[in-house]
């Protein structure tokens, strides 16, 4: 009786180690020396470009779009889009059938813009935004920052990218 319980102790200590080998041999980084963002060589500008309200009307649509010359997708962007409130509403957010995650966080004077795509997004507009304004001019003082960027490749371009004026179409 006493060399079998041996055997069988034995046997759980060897089937113990070898699953614990297994297991540090399974979460060992294979990729530790690799880079996983390399270093972004497109050029890349984004800009707010705002269609003004038509006549007889006070909204304005506010589209966040990041022009990448580049051969890899845009994957992900946050920006914060600021505004005067004495002349200008945040309404809402636009949805876009491109199967993109979108947010928008508005606070008094700024709306946070968050938006990512799995493949990359499709066009050059990222996010499109509602605002009630009282004037053109009140448009045309919006401004954006770019506080993150990123390709489908992981790469972190938002150190490369150049924003531009916030442009106002009729």
């Amino acid at each position: 009786m006493t060399l079998r319980v041996a055997r069988s102790a034995r046997a759980f200590g060897c089937y113990g180690a070898i699953m614990l080998c297994s297991g540090v041999v399974a979460c060992a980084d294979k990729d530790a020396n690799r880079s996983v963002a390399p270093t972004p060589t497109a050029a890349l500008s984004a800009q707010l470009t705002i269609t003004a309200p038509a006549a007889n009307d006070s909204v304005a649509l506010a589209t966040v779009q990041v022009m990448n010359v580049g051969a890899v997708p845009l994957a992900s962007l946050t920006a914060a889009i600021t505004y005067d409130t004495t002349r200008v509403r945040f309404v809402s957010d636009v949805s876009s059938p491109d199967g993109a995650l979108r947010a928008a966080n508005a606070s008094r004077g700024r709306v946070m813009v968050a938006a990512a795509h799995t493949t990359g997004f499709a066009d050059d507009r990222v996010a499109t935004l509602r605002f009630i304004a009282r004037d053109t001019l009140a448009l045309r003082a919006m401004t954006m920052q770019v506080t993150e960027l990123h390709l489908t490749n992981a790469a972190d371009v938002r150190g490369v990218v150049t924003v531009a004026a916030t442009r106002v179409v009729r």
